[in-house]
Formats: structure tokens, C-alpha cells, sequence
């Protein structure tokens, strides 16, 4: 029979017998819900990261986006700069077609409008109201005026074009290529473009004392801005080869064709004389060489700026997905882990609900060598513990009702064999009992054939006594006979010779019947002498029994201090439970679920103390019932002691009768002797006639003792066939 567990709710430990684990609202939770808490525990901070190393990501292809996005912006102001300065020419010059210039430029401005960014927009509007001022004015300002005004509007220009930069982030590009070609496009080749050009318009206005000194300025401004230019063309082009072949080539070209024009303004300014300086050509030469080295750089800075968008891009789609992969992974990883430990405890928690059902046969796999694995080895031996304690327990329940059982049997026996029925004998088993079960029936045996020997001496002596009786009666017979004669004797002495002889007959049959008496009362001392013996075995064999009673006693204690042995045992086994259960209270949740299976192990054991606290009071009572088998033996002893002293008196009766038999036996012998004497001596018969009437006297009163003795020996061997008629012999 299994032992019959209370099913634990393992899979809500929180609630498991009306109580409330410890650990807050997590201890509610599933072990799958607390690893997804975990990965989520774990996995917030990761997404922030990564979102934010994808932002970082993002900011960086906008801010390229942006700068790709602001660069076809600086033609149009390059453009810009070039109609301001047609405008400004024409209206020097009086023609006709300003108008047409002017809608250009307001073209462009609005143009610029809607392409600009936020950061830009105050610079534009700020261009556009000196635009509206300066059209304004007209023709009617003087040159001077007007080539100030257009060098406000230039410096606007600028300034609106650092905007762009600034907002673009194309001035704050880190990359060499990019900062260099960028400086020399869009930095350095506009001021050497817009010192050309003020330097054409100052030419070209009347005032040539003005205008000398704008172009010494102009032409420090132009030499300054052509030695930057040359610089960081020539670092653009070694940061990047590849822009040998167009912007290398177009910047060469226009390093060779600006220098030789800058050197033209420096021999103008040094002679002091502008007619000396073609200035139609240089404002020609200069715009066609800053237009191709302008398409050259835009080109330039276009394929770097979309290589590095697209490499950009690239790097952010490889990331996402490096991350996805790297997700996808810790994702499988998690959901690997997660099998890992909630199968195989959901193995356990099975194993352990059909452990709580009472399957004791149930194990559970093995198959690593962490944690779960040792729980999954320590339930499965805890399982194998418990099997084998059950089947110890059944087969010590079973061992322990058949020695019940043979005990009840054996007791029922040896009341039996108390009552006198030694017919019955104990049946011989293989346990403790078994040994003192064949002694006893030794016992039985040996006291069954004592005791027939007692009954075969009992009637040996009862028929010995008869017969005492039967020749008693004669010899008193015989006796009062011999009186009557010797009494008659006198009277009739012609008779004494027959009636001597006649007493002489009766005196040789009163010889032989005493010394048939005397034969018998020999027979029957040494009956006596036998049932004496018999009667001492009997009395060395009941103290035999009596001391393998208490032997029995002895080992019915043995086993008491057994049962105590295994109620320490439980003891122990229970304070172990309590000890595993605090442990397992101490190690959480992991342990949670083999404190219940420590709390079985403990009621398991205080059942087993409560079995052994029953099998103690069982012991109990047999130690009280052998107690009074003892008692009862005891007084089979002192009945045996009983009888032996009446076989002693009955001993010393029959020595009285064999005395008297033989007194008996030497009065006849006497009688016969002076019989014959009469014969031979008639002279002698009245005094051989006194001396037979006080010889029968006197055999009259011995006979009478013997009959006595005789009659007591009878009642004596009345009495011992009393007493053993309560034995019931075998066969």
C-alpha cells in the first residue's frame, strides 16, 4: 500500500496549504513569466541602447542628408552674387535692361525661400530687404554709393551662405575630403569671386583714386583667399584621389589663371594705374575658371556626400541588422534557457504532484549538472528513499502481523497446553518466535512422555495396592482363624494334630502371601522411586519452560527497545525534514517546491513513530501476556511440587507396608516353624497354642496396619490419577 501524500498545487506555491510565500508579488509568478521579467529587466536598457546608437545612427545620415540636401543651394547664391553684380554693372553703365536683371534676382530670392532651412531664413529676409532698398534707389546714387551698398549686399550674401554652412553642418564635417573641398568650393572660391568682381565694378566706376585703393584691398583680399584656396584644394585632393581627375585639374587651372590675374592687380596697384589691367578680362577670366572649378568642387562634394550617405545607410541597415540578428539570437537564446529550466521543472513539479498522489515509482530524468539536475537527483533518491521505506514499512507491517498472528496462535497453544491438553502444539515459524515456539513443543513433548510414565506408575501402584488389600483380607482371615483355633484348642486337644497341620498349611500360605506382599510392596517403592523421578523431571522441565517463558519475555523486550530504535529513527528523520524544510525556506523560490516534499518526509515520519508507538503497546500487551503464561507456569510448577510430595508420602506409606509385609512374611515363617514344632512335640501344644493365639494377636493387629498402609497407597494413587487425569496426553 502507497503512502497516501496531500496533492500539493505546485504550480502556485503562494497558495500551497493556506499559506503565503515569502518574496513579495514575484512569488506569485510562473518561473517562465519571472525569465520573461528578467529578459525584459535585461532588455529595456539594451533597446535604449541600441536606439540610441541607431539615433546616434540616424542623426548622423541626417545631418549628411542635410548637408546633401543644403548643397545645390550655393549655386543659386553663387548666381545671386554674379546678378548683383550684372545689376550693379548695368546701372552704372545707364543700359536699359536692369529690370530684367532685377526680376532675376528676386527669382532666385524667392527661389531661395522655399529651399532655405529655419536657421537660414532671418539671414534671406535680412538680404532681401537690402535687396528692396538697394532696387529702390535706382540710378539716381552716385557709383560710390552704389558699389557700397552692393558690398552690403555681398557681405549679407556671405553671411547668408556661412548660414548654410553652419546650418548644414558642412563647416563642422569632420572628414578630410569633405572639410577641405568644402573650404575650398564654397569658402574660399566664393571671396576670391567676390574680390574679382568688386574689383571689376570698382574699375569700371569713374572715381580711379577709389577705385585704386578698393583694388589694393581687393587684390591682399584675393592673394590671401588664392594661397587658402591652393591649400586646401591641394589637401582635398590628397584626402581623396579621386578628385584628381576633374576638381584636381579645374583647381590647378584656376590656381595658374588666378595667380597670374592677382599678379596683374598687384602690378596695377604697384604702378598705380588701372588702364594698366585689363579688367574685362579678369572679371572673364576669373568667373569662367570659378565656374569651373565651382561644378568641379559641387561635383566633388555631391559624390562624397551621397558615397558617405549611402555608406551611412549601409552601416545603419548592417546594424539593424547585427541588432536583429543579435536579438534573434539572444531571443533564441532566451527561448533556449527558458526550455531549459521551465521543462525540467515542470518535469519536477509533475514527479512531484504524482509523488504527492502517492506514485513512489516516479523519476525523473536527468539530463544536466546544474541546479535542476542535482533537484532532479536529489528527488529522484528522495523518491527511491521513500520506495524503500514503504516497502520496509509494508514489509515490517507484515512481518509485525504475522508475529501478532503467531503470538495469538502460540498463545492460544500454550493456554491450552496450561489447561492440561498437552495434545496441542505451537506451529514452528522462520521469525523470533519460531525458536521459542520449538522449544515449547519440546517441552510438551518431553512433559507428555514424563507424564505417561506418571499414569503407568499411578496404576502399577493402584494395582499393587489391590492386591496389598486382597492378601491383607486373607491374612486377617488367616489370623482370626488361628485364633478361633487356639482358642478351641484347649477343648479339643484330640484335634491338635490335624488342626496342626492345618495351621501349618495356613502358615506356609500366610509365608507365601507375605512374601507375595512383601514382593509387591517392593514393586511398589520402586513405582514410587520411578514416579518420583518422574514427577523431578517433570518439575526440572516445567522450570525449563518456565525459564524459556522468560527468555520469550526477554526477547519481546529486544524487540521494545527495536520499536524505541526506530521511534529515535523517526525522530531523527522528522528533525531532518524540519531542518531540509527551513533550508529550502532559505534558498527561495528554488527551494519552495522541495520543502513540500520535506513536509511529506516529516509526516512520513511521525506516521512511522506513531506505527512504532502502536507496534510498542502490541509489545506490550504480549510482554503482559507472557507475564501470565510465566504465572501460569509457575503454578503448574507448584502443582508438580504438589504431587511430588504426595508421591514422597506416598513412598514412605508403601516403605511402612513393605516393613510390615516383611514382619508379615518372618511371623509366618514363624508360625510354620513351631507348626512343626508341634508336629514333632505334642507335649508342647498348649504353649505353642498361646504363643499362635498372641502371634495371631499380634499378626491380626499388623495385618489390620498393613491393610491401612495399603488403603492409604490406593487413595494416594487415587489422587495422582486426579491429578494427571487434567493432562491430555498425545496418542
Amino acid at each position: 500500500m502507497q503512502l497516501q501524500f496531500q496533492t500539493a498545487r505546485l504550480s502556485s506555491p503562494a497558495r500551497s496549504r493556506g499559506l503565503r510565500a515569502p518574496g513579495g508579488p514575484l512569488a506569485n509568478l510562473r518561473v517562465g513569466q519571472k525569465l520573461a521579467l528578467t529578459a525584459l529587466a535585461f532588455g529595456l536598457p539594451l533597446s535604449v541602447l541600441i536606439s540610441l546608437v541607431l539615433a546616434d545612427q540616424q542623426r548622423v545620415i541626417s545631418v549628411t542628408r542635410g548637408e546633401v540636401n543644403a548643397l545645390p543651394l550655393f549655386a543659386p547664391l553663387q548666381d545671386l552674387q554674379g546678378d548683383l553684380g550684372n545689376y550693379t554693372d548695368h546701372l552704372l553703365e545707364g543700359e536699359p535692361d536692369t529690370l530684367q536683371l532685377a526680376a532675376r534676382v528676386d527669382r532666385r530670392l524667392q527661389r531661395l525661400e522655399t529651399q532655405v532651412p529655419d536657421a537660414a531664413r532671418a539671414r534671406l529676409a535680412e538680404l532681401k530687404r537690402d535687396w528692396t532698398a538697394y532696387q529702390a534707389g535706382g540710378a539716381a546714387r552716385s557709383p560710390g554709393a552704389l558699389l557700397e551698398e552692393l558690398d552690403g549686399l555681398l557681405n549679407v550674401q556671405t553671411r547668408l551662405a556661412q548660414d548654410l554652412l553652419d546650418s548644414s553642418k558642412l563647416s563642422l564635417d569632420s572628414t578630410l575630403p569633405v572639410y577641405h573641398l568644402q573650404n575650398s568650393t564654397l569658402g574660399f572660391l566664393a571671396q576670391l569671386r567676390r574680390s574679382f568682381r568688386v574689383a571689376y565694378l570698382n574699375g569700371e566706376a569713374a572715381d580711379p583714386s577709389r577705385a585704386l585703393g578698393v583694388l589694393q584691398r581687393e587684390t591682399v583680399l584675393a592673394r590671401q583667399a588664392l594661397a587658402s584656396f591652393e591649400d586646401a584644394a591641394t589637401r582635398a585632393v590628397r584626402a581623396d584621389p579621386d578628385l584628381q581627375g576633374s576638381f584636381g585639374a579645374a583647381s590647378t587651372r584656376f590656381v595658374q589663371t588666378a595667380g597670374r590675374l592677382v599678379a596683374d592687380m598687384e602690378g596695377a596697384v604697384a604702378q598705380g594705374d588701372l588702364r594698366a589691367l585689363n579688367l574685362k578680362a579678369l572679371e572673364e577670366q576669373s568667373e569662367e575658371g570659378v565656374r569651373a572649378v565651382q561644378v568641379a568642387g559641387t561635383a566633388g562634394l555631391q559624390r562624397l556626400l551621397s558615397e558617405r550617405l549611402a555608406q551611412e545607410q549601409r552601416d545603419r541597415l548592417l546594424s539593424l541588422l547585427g541588432v536583429g540578428a543579435a536579438l534573434l539570437a539572444a531571443f533564441g537564446l532566451l527561448i533556449a534557457l527558458a526550455r531549459s529550466i521551465v521543462g525540467p521543472l515542470g518535469t519536477l513539479t509533475r514527479a512531484s504532484q504524482a509523488l504527492g498522489g502517492g506514485d513512489l515509482d516516479v523519476r525523473v530524468p536527468v539530463r544536466s549538472r546544474d541546479e535542476l539536475g542535482f533537484m532532479a537527483s536529489t528527488f529522484n533518491r528522495t523518491a527511491a528513499q521513500l520506495h524503500e521505506n514503504e516497502v520496509k514499512t509494508r514489509r515490517e507491517r507484515e512481518e509485525a502481523q504475522r508475529l501478532q498472528q503467531n503470538i495469538g496462535e502460540f498463545l492460544d497453544v500454550t493456554m491450552d497446553i496450561a489447561d492440561g491438553d498437552l495434545t496441542r502444539r505451537g506451529r514452528v515459524t522462520e521469525d523470533v518466535l519460531g525458536n521459542v515456539v520449538d522449544s515449547i513443543n519440546l517441552m510438551a513433548d518431553e512433559l507428555s512422555a514424563v507424564l505417561r510414565s506418571v499414569q503407568a506408575a499411578s496404576s502399577s501402584v493402584s494395582g499393587g495396592a489391590q492386591a496389598m488389600l486382597g492378601t491383607t483380607g486373607e491374612i486377617v482371615q488367616g489370623t482370626e482363624a488361628t485364633l478361633g483355633e487356639a482358642q478351641r484348642v484347649r477343648a479339643q486337644v484330640q484335634e491338635v494334630t490335624a488342626a496342626i497341620r492345618r495351621m501349618a498349611e495356613t502358615a506356609a500360605a500366610s509365608a507365601t502371601a507375605a512374601g507375595q506382599a512383601l514382593s509387591v510392596s517392593v514393586q511398589g517403592q520402586d513405582a514410587v522411586k520411578d514416579t518420583l523421578g518422574g514427577m523431578q523431571n517433570v518439575r526440572r522441565e516445567v522450570q525449563d519452560i518456565s525459564k524459556r517463558v522468560k527468555a520469550l519475555g526477554d526477547r519481546s523486550l529486544e524487540i521494545q527497545e527495536i520499536v524505541d530504535t526506530i521511534t529515535r529513527l523517526s525522530s531523527q528523520t522528522n528533525l531532518l525534514a524540519l531542518n531540509a524544510a527551513i533550508e529550502a525556506a532559505g534558498a527561495g523560490e528554488a527551494g519552495s517546491r522541495f520543502a513540500i516534499v520535506a513536509d511529506e518526509v516529516r509526516k512520513l515520519a511521525e506516521n512511522s513513530a506513531q506505527a512504532t508507538g502502536r507496534i510498542a503497546t502490541l509489545i506490550k500487551t504480549v510482554q503482559g501476556e507472557i507475564q501470565e503464561v510465566v504465572a501460569s507456569v509457575e503454578d503448574g510448577t507448584r502443582e508438580v511440587e504438589s504431587g511430588y510430595r504426595v508421591a514422597t508420602t506416598a513412598g514412605e506409606r508403601l516403605q511402612e507396608l513393605g516393613a510390615l509385609a516383611r514382619q508379615s512374611a518372618q511371623l509366618a515363617e514363624s508360625i510354620r516353624a513351631a507348626t512343626t514344632e508341634q508336629v514333632r512335640g505334642v507335649e508342647q501344644v498348649g504353649q505353642a497354642v498361646g504363643e499362635i493365639a498372641q502371634i495371631a494377636e499380634r499378626s491380626s493387629v499388623s495385618v489390620q496396619r498393613g491393610r491401612q498402609a495399603a488403603e492409604e497407597l490406593q487413595s494416594l494413587a487415587g489422587q495422582l490419577d486426579g491429578s494427571l487425569e487434567r493432562f491430555r496426553l498425545p496418542g
